[in-house]
Formats: C-alpha cells, structure tokens, sequence
C-alpha cells in the first residue's frame, strides 16, 4: 500500500524528533524521496502514491512541497495536517529510520546535490523552464538498487 507523501514525512518527523534531530524544509522533501527510492529497490514497491517531478533543486512531490512551503529554508516544526492520515507500517517506519540514520546528517543543500547529480533519475529528466516533468519510479528504483549494489561491492571487498 502506498502512503500520501505528506504521511511519510509527517512519520518521518516523529522518529527525527524523537531522537532530538531537527529537519529543515528541503531535507524532509530530499529524504521523503530518499526513502521512497529505497522501498522501490528492496521492498519491490513504492512508498507514497504521489509523482515525482524533476524541479530546478531536484526531486519533488509536488503536495509534500505546497505543504511545507510555509517553512521555506527553515526547520519544519510541525507535522503537516492532511485529512486522510496514514499508517505507516513497521517495516517502512524502519526504512525511514535507516535513511535517516544514513541521510539526516546532510543539510538539505547537500542532499538537493545528491539528488540532482549526473546520472540519477532527475538528471534524466530535468529540463529547464519545463515543468511538470515526472520522474518515473522505474528509473528511480533502477538508480537506488544501483547505489546499494555498488555499497554491497564496498562491503564484499
């Protein structure tokens, strides 16, 4: 089952609050999409329902952004109210934990930059003064079961 964006990142926000971490703006819309990548290369499946669109800063959900765009570069303080609020499963709340524990050390500049860079998703897709342009999930499941293909090399060696 796949989730509304703005769910994820409001789950998102609970575990990095719980653990004393605040998120700015751009890293809870770098690390929602982050996460999403992640649940397509292991868990075979999408994790919010939502498109991807390639913007001029990276990777967007188009909801997740008119939600939070009140923040602009600061910290999201609250959860986002949404009328239908999901559940999120065990297992994908420990998906968001692990991306957390693996991302949330990056400002959101730097994750904006991991997620534009040549080769991914967005990169294919990006163009500039278009917008609309949805970055599809078989391409983004594609480049993170490459990412973690390449970090199971580093392991094996």
């Amino acid at each position: 089952m796949a989730y509304d964006a703005r769910s994820v990142a409001n789950e998102l926000l609970r575990i990095a609050r719980n653990r004393g971490i605040t998120l700015t703006n751009m890293q809870v819309q770098k690390l929602v999409y982050i996460a999403h990548g992640y649940s397509l290369a292991i868990l075979r499946r999408e994790l919010f329902r939502q498109p991807v669109e390639a913007w001029r800063w990276g990777p967007v959900i188009e909801d997740l952004y008119r939600s939070l765009r009140r923040y602009g570069a600061g910290i999201v303080t609250e959860t986002i109210p949404i009328l239908n609020r999901d559940s999120v499963t065990e297992t994908d709340r420990k998906l968001l934990e692990k991306v957390l524990d693996a991302y949330g050390r990056f400002s959101g500049p730097q994750l904006s930059t991991m997620t534009h860079k040549e080769g991914t998703p967005w990169h294919e897709v990006y163009r500039p003064n278009i917008s609309g342009l949805i970055i599809p999930n078989p391409a983004i499941e594609q480049h993170y079961t490459e990412l973690l293909n390449a970090r199971a090399g580093i392991a094996a060696n």
